[in-house]
């Protein structure tokens, strides 16, 4: 009998080499027939000699393996293919090397683990082989997805039914005999040690979900498995009763222990109700989906259904950073750490307030829309790549429900705005405070507002107010009466002007007015400020 044919991918060479040793001394079926550096290059392997199995590493220049892993699915789904991580620290892929084939392994390769899946993939392939020859038809089960399973799965929760007739469905295998309940997964990433998130593949924590998923519903209950972006879907034959929903939740919330003692992260699942037909599966799906919106306000680690998701009082839920006034200091205040934590923690705040999820959803897209409000101010919409497409940006908001998801996404909107609002600032010739101070020290006596200062240097007033806060540490009222008061101090010193003159030369609308603020500045009025330091003018 032929050996079965592997194929090779890595960009490291040493690697190859030493993969393509182990194989070739193991007393498996397989042999290999080949080895690419990526996935470009696997691609082209792959369409000469036609392997039955690719081991991929993750990490490589041009196309990854979790792209070569989409490309096989979509123009090769006989080929089985498994993807290598090079993290030591991977500690969640580990459970999932067991009982069978599976979508990964890790580096470096345990020989007998290699050895174990090889064997595993020859039987399930013999098997298959078998079930041809006596013309049987193959029984799909939900652990082997195709890619035309995933796209009809999707076109279900979306609500699109296939545009052919129901067949269609059939002979994909996606039947329900009972009612069907949707689950969302999604992984709670506060959960995971940033550095552990960002230097792993994101698309390896949802492939070890949906695997772990997988396996939990085996032999329980059936139904089908698949990823929808970040999260992991799973439809479920269930009859459709309140008994039905408490034993799918109990299983939800097993399923999250094991992960969470397994893997050391964990997870928040959404169930919604069971409805019967396919027809209704975009109303199950689209409840799980608001169920696990509650996680905004209940924290994660936890499985909600949509009959009773912990529903606090709407309330007056608000966020700080909703007023033009607080978001303008805000960006103008300290470094940008620190307007990340001055939004993580108004997010927070607005997240623990009793709030519902929509009400915290519409304060965050206010936040974001003074935001742009501001960029259009200042003129850096064009450069702020949200303010470009600001309604892409509220869609991103609107689609998390996480709380420190959402923090980190509305933080690093504003640190680049931040960032812009400087940059122009600190490039365009004098500053816009320091032309104002320029402006006053020349036209003290004529009428000057804030307002009218703000169009002279093209700002909207409150942002203009926050400026002299931040950078002189004083408002634009404070510098104004500096000015004034100190050149009528000059005038009562130096010339013989009565004090109503002085007063109206430099700026006062009245005497009453002048005299109050004169003293609230030196502490004495006009009058006993001559006195005090001219006895020779002190009737003047």
């Amino acid at each position: 009998m032929d050996k079965r044919k592997v194929l090779v991918v890595d960009d490291e060479a040493i690697f190859r080499r030493g993969l393509r040793h182990l194989i070739g001394t193991s007393d498996t079926n397989w042999e290999v027939i080949g080895e690419a550096k990526d996935g470009l290059e696997a691609l082209e392997e792959i369409e000469r000699t036609r392997p039955e199995l690719v081991i991929t590493d993750i990490r490589m220049p041009r196309l990854d393996g979790i792209g070569l892993q989409e490309q096989l699915r979509e123009r090769y789904p006989e080929i089985r293919c498994f993807v290598l991580s090079g993290y030591n620290d991977f500690r969640y892929a580990q459970s999932s090397l067991r009982f069978g084939a599976r979508d990964y392994l890790l580096k470096p390769i345990d020989k007998a683990e290699l050895y174990r899946v090889l064997e595993q993939v020859d039987r399930e392939l013999l098997q298959k082989e078998l079930r041809q020859a006596e013309r049987l038809p193959e029984r799909r089960v939900p652990a082997v997805l195709t890619e035309e399973r995933d796209r009809l799965l999707d076109g279900l929760v979306r609500g699109e039914l296939p545009h052919a007739h129901p067949g269609e469905l059939r002979e994909a295998g996606i039947e329900f005999e009972r009612g069907v309940y949707g689950l969302v997964a999604e992984l709670d990433k506060d959960s995971v040690e940033p550095l552990r998130y960002e230097q792993q593949e994101a698309e390896l924590f949802s492939l070890y979900i949906r695997q772990f998923i997988e396996e939990a519903l085996a032999g329980n209950v059936p139904g089908f498995v698949f990823r929808r972006g970040g999260s992991v879907v799973a439809l479920l034959d269930a009859e459709v009763s309140a008994s039905s929903l408490a034993e799918l939740a109990e299983l939800a919330r097993h399923m999250a222990g094991r992960i969470r003692r397994e893997a050391n992260l964990t997870i928040t699942i959404g169930i919604g109700g069971g409805v019967h037909g396919v027809e209704e599966i975009s109303k199950s799906y689209g409840e799980a989906r608001i169920a696990l919106l509650y996680r905004l306000t209940s924290g994660g680690n936890r499985v909600l259904l949509y009959e009773d998701p912990p529903r606090q009082e709407p309330g007056a839920g608000r966020t700080p950073l909703t007023n033009r006034g607080y978001l303008e200091q805000a960006l103008l205040e300290g470094e940008g750490v620190d307007l990340g934590e001055r939004v993580r923690e108004g997010i927070a705040q607005l997240c623990d307030s009793g709030a519902s999820p929509s009400v915290i959803h519409e304060q965050v897209c206010r936040m974001l829309l003074e935001a742009y409000g501001l960029a259009v101010d200042r003129g850096v919409q064009d450069d702020w790549p949200e303010g470009r497409d600001i309604g892409t940006a509220l869609q991103g908001a609107l689609a998390l429900s996480s709380k420190s998801e959402l923090a980190a996404y509305c933080a690093g909107l504003l640190r680049s705005l931040q960032t812009l609002v400087r940059q122009r600032d600190e490039s365009g010739g004098l500053h816009a405070v320091d032309r104002v101070v320029r402006h006053i020290e020349e036209h003290y006596a004529e009428p000057i507002t804030l307002g009218s200062m703000a169009e002279l240097v093209f700002l909207n007033a409150s942002y203009l107010s926050s400026l002299f806060k931040a950078r002189l540490g004083r408002s634009f009222v404070e510098i104004l009466t500096e000015v004034r008061v100190r050149e009528a101090s000059r005038r009562l010193l130096h010339t013989d002007d009565k004090i109503a003159s002085v007063a109206y030369g430099t700026g006062f609308s009245n005497i009453r007015h002048f005299n109050r603020v004169f003293k609230a500045e030196t502490g004495r009025t006009p009058k006993e400020f001559r006195e005090a330091l001219r006895p020779d003018r002190a009737n003047a």
